[in-house]
């Protein structure tokens, strides 16, 4: 799986590490980018896939591949300084529009609170505050899976990523093929340790850029409540719910698009506090 052609692929380094950017360009690269970041077990392809693509009609689209420190514990502030690096290297001097999902949104978050100047506008999407005890059981359950069987904790990462509604409308082989993919996809294991320790609730006020929330109505890993408690938190702050499971970006990418373009486009359409509904089909 890959984007159209004509994307921009290269490296920047942070910290002697090589983070992997891609770069939609365009016609006008002083436009302000919107900056995607992925999820706990996504890379910027599968995590973006459609939604870069959509993106990149209208803006310029800027997504990078995380990368794992070696040897040492996760922690937030290396995810951060990746991002930041492609930002600094790919629009120096401009604020960009960040996008967050999962743990990206958690990662977006704790950027706009300690670098402001790089952010003008901030979506999350099925992110969270805090970690909570469910979602520690989940992840207990997961490294139980992790080093006991992994053909069940691919589908047990399917079953609680998506929606029943999406899952009823697959036949038996792209359920299949689904469970496949989960189970090969990146090792998740640091960023699940980081996932554990997530608390952003000191962080959340220091967040000055214009922010849109959304919210999964049927996500079991980072159920709606989080992204509730993150659009309290924020004091420029917007809410959007889209009806998916925590795999938005598969299930519901067009919707999260038109949201997102919105936002951009004009993201004082909306006043802080404002609660946005949803038309698209």
């Amino acid at each position: 799986m890959n984007f159209q052609p004509g994307i921009r692929t290269g490296t920047t380094s942070q910290g002697g590490t090589k983070v992997t950017f891609y770069d939609s360009v365009g016609s006008d690269v002083t436009r302000p980018p919107i900056v995607l970041l992925h999820g706990t077990a996504g890379s910027a392809i599968n995590n973006f896939w459609a939604l870069f693509p959509m993106l990149a009609m209208r803006h310029r689209v800027i997504a990078l591949d995380f990368v794992d420190p070696e040897d040492s514990e996760p922690t937030l502030e290396h995810y951060v300084g990746q991002a930041v690096s492609v930002i600094d290297e790919l629009s120096p001097g401009r604020r960009a529009t960040v996008v967050g999902y999962s743990l990206g949104a958690v990662i977006a978050a704790s950027l706009a609170a300690h670098h402001p100047g790089l952010v003008d506008n901030l979506v999350l999407v099925a992110g969270w505050m805090k970690t909570d005890i469910q979602q520690r059981l989940r992840n207990d359950l997961w490294h139980s899976l992790n080093d006991l069987d992994r053909d069940a904790l691919a589908a047990f990462m399917v079953l609680t990523a998506y929606s029943p509604r999406f899952l009823r409308s697959k036949t038996e082989n792209e359920l299949r093929d689904l469970v496949s993919k989960a189970g090969a996809g990146p090792d998740r294991g640091a960023k699940m340790a980081l996932n554990r320790t997530i608390d952003l609730s000191a962080e959340l006020g220091r967040i000055t850029a214009s922010t849109l929330v959304i919210g999964c109505t049927e996500d079991q890993m980072a159920p709606i409540w989080h992204s509730e408690l993150l659009f309290g938190g924020i004091a420029d702050a917007r809410f959007a719910s889209i009806p998916s499971g925590h795999g938005v970006v598969h299930e519901r990418p067009s919707e999260l698009f038109t949201l997102i373009d919105i936002f951009v486009s004009e993201p004082h359409r909306f006043d802080s506090g404002a609660v946005l509904t949803s038309d698209h089909a």
